[in-house]
């Protein structure tokens, strides 16, 4: 370093070239002559003067570096932002069709509820009339049964398939007094 000395100079970058990539070097060389005559004599001074230039390079590269990452981790999460909020739209839009589907649904269910409702009240309707009819046939099976005439002793079976002829037969046996009627002709009661 014959004679010049890098310092570093703060008058020429501002925190927005760190940010937006300016190529300005923060690292300047010092063409002054008596800084350059004054580091001349003192080799200690010129070799500290030279590691501070170095550790110097070393954080504008290090900064630099990270610029660039945090360029890249920016893009990447921007990307990620967007797939993300493609994501969400689909999601939203699934939520909004379900929430449609379940309106539609709740709608029928009300009319189903309403439709059994009625068939409950036709239902309680129609066992009430069921009601009245069953006691309406017993009153008729009653009724036809207190015209019939019962005979005790008669074992089942004997009449065969036709029931009149052996009724006949027993009766005029058991009640001679009536003769020899014809049954066949006589009005039903």
């Amino acid at each position: 370093m014959s004679g010049r000395t890098l310092r570093w100079d703060y008058s020429g970058i501002s925190l927005a070239d760190t940010f937006t990539g300016g190529n300005q070097s923060p690292i300047k060389e010092n063409t002054d002559p008596g800084a350059a005559a004054g580091s001349i004599g003192n080799t200690g001074d010129a070799h500290a003067m030279g590691t501070e230039a170095g550790i110097l390079q070393s954080i504008y590269s290090s900064i630099k570096e990270l610029q660039t990452e945090t360029r890249i981790e920016s893009r990447r999460a921007r990307v990620a932002t967007k797939q993300l909020q493609g994501s969400v739209r689909k999601v939203v839009k699934s939520c909004m069709e379900i929430e449609a589907k379940l309106c539609s649904m709740e709608d029928r269910i009300v009319a189903v509820e309403d439709d059994i409702d009625t068939l409950k009240e036709q239902n309680t309707a129609r066992e009430g009339q069921l009601t009245d009819v069953m006691w309406k046939i017993e009153d008729l099976e009653n009724r036809q049964r207190r015209n019939n005439l019962r005979f005790l002793g008669i074992p089942e079976g004997l009449e065969g398939d036709n029931i009149q002829p052996y009724m006949v037969v027993l009766l005029r046996g058991a009640f001679p007094e009536l003769g020899n009627r014809d049954w066949d002709n006589e009005p039903s009661v």
